[in-house]
């Protein structure tokens, strides 16, 4: 398999016993010869750590971190992609389940094309209730101010593209997801954010992935309000600014990033003001 890319899932996991098994076993019938399953257990508090191991015995190409201590999904994550060995990654979390050939197709997508940094595809979404929908999100190509500027407006679906495949050098060149004043939330954007300015998004539109929440799931628990938002956008300029690319290209997304930063935080004093005069 020396010509055929390593690509590495990275499975980050807490308190997944009851669920993580469709996950893992999704994982392991696909179809791609060359895959590293790299799970971290967070210092489940369940017996998903026990599930994880009954899974990894006698595979080799999976490998299992015991954290001591629970360190949240970022840090995990962050962690597992330090360690990961493939030359592509992709994010399995412990209640998604992926297609049999889904590392194929969005490998061999990114294969195709050099220019892209990030391949991913249509999405079902399985809620809490029951009731499932679509998800599909448009690719991101055309000049890096172009995809810049399509990702710091957020419309709906931005997030779909964080279940594709991504490669490991662009990993390398962001640094990882990081967190902002409100800690890990929607930290997943300011990191697609940054991608974005490194190549194309190629979609492949077929659905590949699906997503079931559940009650605890953590953007369920998550209060959008203004003043979280705000501190993302501010999270999205220190992103932009500090990332590797030419500032002609910075200028233009960072110039809407403070404009909508503004805005929001305007928005959020005076929800604070009114509040204090009830």
């Amino acid at each position: 398999m020396a010509d055929v890319p390593l690509v590495t899932a990275i499975v980050p996991t807490y308190n997944g016993a009851a669920f993580i098994e469709r996950t893992l076993a999704s994982l392991d019938a696909q179809t791609w010869p060359n895959l590293e399953i790299l799970i971290g257990d967070d210092a489940s508090t369940d017996d998903t750590l026990a599930v994880v191991r009954r899974f990894a015995e006698g595979r080799a190409g999976v490998r299992v971190v015991e954290r001591d201590a629970n360190l949240g999904w970022l840090r995990n994550t962050n962690d597992l992609m330090g360690r990961a060995r493939g030359e592509y990654l992709f994010f399995a979390f412990h209640d998604d389940e992926v297609e049999p050939t889904y590392v194929e197709e969005l490998t061999g997508a990114l294969l195709r094309r050099p220019d892209a940094v990030l391949a991913f595809s249509d999405m079902t979404v399985s809620e809490v209730g029951g009731a499932e929908d679509l998800a599909v999100y448009a690719g991101l190509s055309g000049s890096a101010v172009a995809r810049g500027l399509e990702l710091a407006a957020r419309r709906e679906n931005w997030w779909v593209p964080n279940r594709g495949v991504f490669r490991a050098a662009a990993y390398r060149r962001v640094g990882g997801i990081h967190p902002n004043a409100s800690g890990e939330y929607s930290a997943d954007w300011t990191w697609l954010l940054h991608l974005a300015l490194l190549g194309d998004f190629v979609r492949v539109p077929r659905v590949l992935c699906r997503k079931y929440y559940r009650t605890a799931s953590l953007s369920k628990r998550w209060p959008h309000v203004a003043a979280r938002r705000a501190n993302l956008l501010r999270a999205g300029v220190r992103e932009v600014a500090g990332s590797s690319v030419g500032w002609r290209t910075k200028a233009p997304v960072l110039a809407v990033l403070i404009a909508r930063w503004a805005l929001t935080r305007g928005r959020a004093v005076a929800k604070r003001v009114l509040k204090g005069h009830d």
